[in-house]
């Protein structure tokens, strides 16, 4: 890292993600007229209506599995069997497919692109304060506004059937947040500044005040806010290290999971990590000069991305200490086979680092000062970089009872309404969206017929390692 030479992979300086659709500069009030107008080409019973898609399931995830790393290939396929919630946190190429095909107030904002509920934790800001916010930015681009809240509400009946809910129970968690949602857009263009909107507080003790009036927080947030703050590189070292006949300090190995690299692609992450400082701050470039690479692995992490290229770098520092670093391959967002999930808003040209990079810095309060980007101009594959863990920590969702459920459903739709605000074009949304009991009930609508499409699809997945198992 401290070698300054010229890297022989290539930036995407020239490749700038294009965020002009989102750039304007009419009144706020002219923009909630203009949302308002929308309802009579999009009522809210018309965007609450399911539309079958006619696709192959199997088809599409192959077509997906085909850019993974395929030796991997059978223990994705084990994580996605686990349950309908698992299948459908890993399949986002089915349902951003049939959004494309369902009726669209087409607003673009900034969006996750995956906004479930499991893609929602714990994390540092620069000042080490805890943050609870989106932290899951590999399908983020610029769409409509409506994909993100749809995928949240189908990951609540999901997960609300894991825990066991009824059907009033999970809708009533379903309102909290699309209420949420709407009661915080129209916080946030109505009564708050750009700049206040900018610097909406995502520190968890503030979220959990206006949501429970008394003193101490509830016991699982609590649970997660101390083990977060335990999770640095020092607590990445102690668990994922060991010395070596050498006396070295070397990442453990866990096969299929987690491998040493080749010398080969160890001398190519060294190159493409040069070319990666260059997409930092200053002080960041700066900070890393001071660290030297000493162990590389391939190491799988997630669901959906599990199989994709991921890699954690062990940087030692002059004075001994360490850092470990996460390098993720960038993929295109999903594309499902013989059709592409294209949207008014899609753009082919950026880099997919730098497009995931600056989504996430848009969606996010704060960001980890070491996100950045770099592109590897001989495979032609992107790749972002992050600390690893870094007090990031998520919640186990099937440890919640229904109320703490129904409040972390309200705290995501709050996110996803602070993030969506801000791209200025979300004053449009508040527009539409207003505070309409109407627009409750049809996206509520929408999720429950959808995840019924899920169902089908996963039971048509598990089909497939049947027989794919009975052939063997």
């Amino acid at each position: 890292m401290a070698d300054t030479n010229k890297a022989t992979a290539e930036t995407s300086a020239d490749l700038h993600y294009d965020l002009s659709k989102i750039n304007i500069d009419q009144p706020v009030h002219e923009l909630i007229d203009q949302g308002k107008k929308i309802r009579d080409s999009v009522p809210f019973e018309k965007l609450g209506t399911f539309i079958p898609v006619k696709r192959n399931v199997v088809q599409g995830i192959s077509h997906v599995e085909q850019k993974m790393i395929a030796d991997l290939m059978p223990l994705r396929h084990k994580r996605l069997a686990a349950s309908a919630f698992a299948f459908f946190r890993g399949t986002d190429e089915l349902m951003a497919f049939d959004l494309s095909k369902q009726t669209s107030t087409n607003i673009p904002v900034v969006i996750s692109g995956d906004a479930h509920i499991g893609n929602f934790g714990f994390y540092a800001s620069p000042e080490r304060k805890l943050l609870f916010d989106l932290n899951d930015f590999d399908e983020s681009t610029i769409g409509s506004w409506d994909w993100d809240i749809r995928r949240l509400l189908v990951s609540i009946v999901l997960q609300g059937e894991l825990l066991g809910l009824d059907h009033d129970q999970i809708h009533s968690t379903m309102k909290g947040a699309v209420e949420t949602y709407q009661q915080i857009l129209k916080e946030c263009f109505e009564n708050h500044s750009a700049m206040e909107r900018y610097y909406f507080s995502t520190e968890v003790e503030s979220f959990l005040q206006s949501e429970d009036s008394s003193e101490s927080l509830p016991k699982v947030w609590r649970k997660i806010r101390d083990s977060a703050e335990q999770r640095n590189s020092d607590k990445v070292v102690k668990k994922f290290t060991t010395m070596n006949s050498r006396g070295h300090l070397v990442f453990k190995e866990n096969a299929p999971r987690t491998v040493h690299v080749s010398d080969q692609r160890f001398n190519e992450i060294r190159e493409h990590l040069r070319s990666y400082t260059r997409s930092v701050s200053p002080d960041v470039t700066v900070l890393l000069s001071q660290f030297h690479i000493s162990d590389i692995v391939r190491h799988s992490v997630g669901v959906g991305s599990f199989g994709t290229r991921c890699y954690l770098v062990l940087l030692t520092a002059i004075d001994g200490s360490h850092l470990v670093l996460q390098i993720k391959e960038a993929l295109q967002t999903r594309r499902f086979r013989g059709f592409d999930v294209t949207t008014p808003f899609s753009q082919s040209k950026p880099d997919n680092g730098e497009r995931i990079v600056t989504c996430q810095q848009i969606l996010q309060r704060a960001s980890d000062p070491l996100l950045g980007f770099y592109h590897n101009s001989d495979s032609g594959r992107s790749y972002y970089v992050r600390q690893f863990w870094d007090m990031k920590e998520s919640i186990n969702l099937d440890k919640l009872d229904e109320d703490d459920f129904k409040t972390y459903a309200k705290i995501c739709g709050l996110l996803l309404a602070r993030g969506h605000a801000q791209s200025p074009t979300a004053a449009i949304v508040h527009g539409y969206v207003g505070t309409k009991k109407k627009l409750v009930s049809a996206l509520i609508n929408w999720a429950d017929d959808y995840s019924k499409q899920v169902h089908k699809d996963y039971q048509e997945f598990l089909n497939s390692l049947d027989a794919d198992k009975t052939e063997e």
